[in-house]
């Protein structure tokens, strides 16, 4: 048995479902613990024949233990004692008061949008529409559609592409809860009760009433002591049931607040209380058009579905709308997310964009070419094609070439206008199956500067899409050679090697220090050096400085100091080749000044316990290949074949290296290219570094474990030389790329995908060549489409180098990006610069045609409906449609609370109050009357 009564407390559910901010309404609840235990019919029967023979008994004793009283007095007597076992019941039934809350959870539609590469085609079969990620941008900010929504519902906006997890982008709505009456919750003095002021004057009318009897039984009245005693006991019992009730209602109130005696505390009406972690602002987009940007790489459809059902109650979700062009690429497939959803209950309303037919086209994906050559060197161009359409398509592709020209301007109606001259051309077929095809042309330059090539494709009258025709990229024809020092600490294979390569090549002057070598003798190169170079003129004229397990110990400490400067102000670029003999002993030095400052040009913390305890290890048994990792596939010094699919396969091939030296881990910042990969040589899970690199001011470092790459001229010759004819050049490429004698701009990768984040490092001083010291410093940055963005590049923190700016910025579309930077005024202006090739992903742009079949599946097998969106549908019809269709469904759910324990005590005080009470009357009336 139980009683309810409503509270009118609203208030936000702390516990509620992720996403869906609850309401729940708070219900007083008596109930009757005792009552709710007994079970059967049975024990209800004996039950109440118990009571039943129980006040049966007490009638007929009483009757016959009062028969010669009055009649008002024997009455009072057996009322008196009746009470007295009324009470005992009650306590036996034990009334328990506990707070009820009927939780209602809101209805919930997740949207999730695919940001995807593929959103960015078009969303008809015409090139000239809008993008599928414009289309989308456009139904969320101007159908009203989220505004209709949260009406019914809260709204969750994810977007999704290539990671398994979806971002959030927006979370709105849900029915607003309102107060019932209209009433403002103010802080209000909770009223003294009419009960309780009733009950109050009721037992002050039996105190008097009591009082009158006790001097009419002295006075010999005894007519009517009764009266007295009959109308006391009747006031008690009703006063003490009043006031004991409020005050055992009442368990925040004393006895004297209730009764007006003391002052009751203000207190608030929670009518539509929400917890603080409620009160927090909702995620607003404010730019739909930059959130759902088409980034990704990848389309992972399954992954995001079940990764929103996961998280969301399917209890309360009303369904999930999905704005793709159903292009799942990635992650599990849609089978897994239609049976997660199937067992969810939850409809899945996808919406397709695009064209359901693949409009004819023929583009031009991806464009590789060097950065620098030389003049002589013949170099190759790799343009990589893709075609969709009923057909295949037999082109015509050629090769521009002009001077990069900093006036010229980007031909928006005709991207591939004023390219430059055609100087080669090719006929090749293009499978309109949206598959990729190479073609490779070969250059050799003749004139010194800054160029520009293209790849164009001379595309046939049905082409939907002139923009994507062509791609161009930028490159130096750079006349200065190069100057390398190479330093050995013995003749070493790895320096033979290396040492004869660099002598033949025509493009680089080559000096050599042999610390083991005596005076006079032979050695292939320019010159040969007894000493390291003590003179800043001397050490300043080289590009690149090679060391091969060197003995560092022979180099003095101001040296050391000359070599700081050259790397970290002059940009130049240090190889360290380890090795067995010289590094050991050096690392273990304790005293020695020098060893902090040789510790520091490397990309790796070493290890410093001894040969014993190293972590290196010194001839191996057995070859181990290298482990490489993401990083290196986009270093094009390790592309030793023409392309990089072909460079890994040929590094797979490799035997692998027997020995490497102690490295504890990477420095912070440091990149790492591969690792040792016997399993046995882990430390803490991490195995040893064998390739790394790192920024050094403003040159590069870069560190090799071992002196064993000659092994790799088991495979080719060409591989070997390949790999270090372009880690030279890549390490010298801040010599060789300084457009100013004030400083040098850098970026960590000049191949990169779209959606990619380039890191920018600038190391800079003033007019006076002192380290440049502003609180920022602003740079453009060339899109290939020629829109101009301002990149800041703010005091890299930590750096102990003044003067060093670092910045970051994200690249959106595909091909050649130039980052400027100008320094000095009008007449001393001078300008860094820094390209960036930006290729796109072309797994997303295999199949640009709307995925019909299967999101109709995924919306049949949910119970959900596939609305396609063209060129021509109407937003604000669509967006009606979808609110038509995602039917609400809140939940309510009814949380018993703990019974009051403070009820409980005052509620055992009011009938001790009670019992007390009339029993105490009994015994005074009895003793008045001379009953036994």
């Amino acid at each position: 048995m139980n009683v309810t009564t409503n509270a009118n407390v609203n208030q936000a559910m702390v516990d509620a479902a992720p996403g869906a901010a609850a309401h729940n309404t708070q219900h007083i609840v008596y109930e009757f613990a005792r009552a709710t235990s007994l079970e059967g019919w049975w024990s209800w029967a004996l039950l109440i024949a118990a009571i039943a023979a129980i006040l049966f008994v007490c009638i007929r004793l009483y009757r016959r233990d009062t028969s010669e009283l009055s009649v008002v007095t024997r009455r009072t007597l057996i009322g008196l004692r009746l009470m007295t076992i009324a009470a005992l019941i009650f306590f036996f039934f034990d009334l328990h008061r506990r707070t009820e809350r009927m939780v209602t959870r809101p209805s919930e539609v997740t949207i999730l949008v695919d940001t995807s590469q593929s959103m960015s085609l078009p969303v008809g079969s015409m090139a000239s529409t809008e993008s599928r990620a414009e289309r989308t941008a456009r139904l969320l900010n101007e159908s009203n559609l989220l505004e209709k929504l949260e009406t019914e519902h809260r709204v969750s906006i994810y977007s999704f592409d290539q990671t398994s997890e979806p971002k959030l982008l927006e979370s709105r709505g849900g029915p607003a809860v309102t107060n019932p009456d209209n009433s403002e919750s103010a802080p209000t003095r909770p009223p003294v009760s009419k009960w309780a002021t009733a009950g109050a004057l009721l037992v002050g009318v039996g105190i008097v009433l009591s009082v009158l009897s006790l001097l009419f039984g002295v006075a010999g009245r005894v007519e009517l002591v009764g009266w007295c005693v009959g109308g006391a006991a009747f006031a008690f019992a009703l006063g003490i049931i009043g006031l004991g009730s409020v005050y055992a209602v009442n368990t925040q109130r004393s006895l004297a607040q209730i009764l007006g005696v003391e002052p009751s505390a203000i207190e608030p009406v929670l009518e539509n209380e929400t917890p603080a972690n409620e009160t927090t602002k909702p995620l607003r987009v404010s730019d739909w058009a930059k959130e759902l940007a088409a980034t990704g790489a990848q389309s992972r459809i399954g992954d995001a579905l079940r990764s929103v059902l996961a998280d969301h109650d399917p209890s309360t979700l009303a369904g999930v709308v999905v704005l793709t062009d159903g292009q799942n690429n990635g992650g599990v497939g849609l089978t897994a997310a239609i049976a997660t959803a199937t067992r969810s209950e939850v409809a899945v309303f996808p919406v397709g964009l695009g064209s359901s037919s693949a409009p004819t086209n023929v583009r031009v994906v991806d464009l590789d070419a060097p950065r620098r050559v030389y003049p002589g060197d013949k170099f190759a161009i790799t343009a990589m094609l893709q075609a969709s359409g009923p057909k295949e398509l037999e082109v015509d592709v050629q090769l521009l070439d002009k001077l990069d020209d900093d006036a010229a301007e980007t031909n928006q109606s005709d991207p591939t206008a004023n390219l430059g001259e055609v100087i080669d051309s090719k006929k090749v077929k293009v499978a309109s199956d949206g598959t990729l095809s190479a073609i490779r042309f070969e250059m050799e330059p003749d004139s010194v500067g800054r160029r520009r090539l293209a790849v164009r494709v001379v595309a046939p009258k049905e082409d939907q899409n002139k923009r994507d025709d062509a791609r161009d990229a930028r490159y130096e024809v750079v006349a200065k050679k190069l100057r390398v020092l190479a330093i050995a600490g013995g003749p070493t294979r790895e320096y033979r090697f290396v040492r004869n390569l660099l002598f033949r090549d025509k493009s680089i002057e080559l000096d050599v220090w042999l610390q083991t070598g005596r005076p006079g003798m032979s050695q292939d190169a320019d010159q040969v050096l007894q000493e390291f170079p003590s003179r800043p003129e001397d050490l300043f004229q080289y590009d690149t400085i090679m060391v091969f397990d060197p003995d560092w110990t022979a180099i003095s400490a101001e040296s050391l100091d000359l070599m700081d400067r050259w790397i970290s102000q002059q940009a130049g670029g240090l190889i360290i080749v380890a090795g067995p003999v010289y590094h050991p002993q050096w690392t273990r030095l304790r005293t020695d000044p020098r060893v902090s400052r040789i510790s520091g040009f490397f990309p790796v913390n070493l290890s410093t316990r001894g040969a014993l305890l190293s972590g290196g290890r010194q001839g191996g048994d057995n070859p181990w290949p290298l482990d490489f990792t993401p990083e290196a596939r986009r270093a094009e010094f390790l592309w030793v074949a023409e392309d990089p699919a072909e460079s890994f396969d040929v590094w797979e091939q490799f035997g692998g290296v027997y020995d490497f030296v102690g490295v504890k881990s990477a420095k912070p910042g440091a990149k790492v290219y591969a690792n040792f990969s016997d399993p046995t040589t882990e430390i803490g899970g991490t195995k040893p570094v064998y390739l790394a690199s790192h920024f050094y001011g403003a040159g590069r470092v870069y560190f090799q474990g071992s002196g064993e790459m000659w092994r790799l001229r088991g495979e080719s010759d060409a591989y070997f030389d390949s790999y270090y004819t372009k880690l030279v050049r890549w390490v010298s490429e801040g010599r060789l790329m300084r457009d100013s004698t004030r400083g040098v701009l850098l970026v960590d990768s000049s191949r990169v995908m779209v959606g990619e984040t380039i890191t920018v490092r600038a190391i800079l001083t003033d007019d006076q060549f002192e380290p440049l010291n502003v609180p920022e410093v602003s740079a453009k940055l060339l899109a290939p489409s020629g829109r101009i963005d301002d990149i800041k590049l703010l005091p890299l923190k930590g750096e102990p180098r003044p003067g060093t700016y670092g910045g970051r910025f994200v690249v959106r579309e595909a091909g050649s990006y130039e980052l400027r930077l100008t320094l000095g005024d009008a007449l001393e202006e001078q300008v860094l610069r820094q390209s960036v090739q930006v290729r796109l992903p072309t797994v997303e742009l295999e199949r640009p045609r709307r995925n019909d079949d299967e999101l109709k599946q995924l919306a049949d097998m949910t119970g959900g409906t596939y609305s396609p969106m063209g060129e021509q549908t109407d937003l604000q019809s669509l967006a009606g449609s979808l609110t038509s269709l995602l039917k609400p469904q809140p939940q309510t759910t009814v949380l018993p609370g703990t019974p009051d324990i403070d009820f409980n005590r005052r509620r055992n005080i009011v009938l001790m109050w009670l019992i007390a009470t009339m029993l105490t009357m009994e015994w005074v009336t009895r003793r008045l009357h001379r009953l036994a």
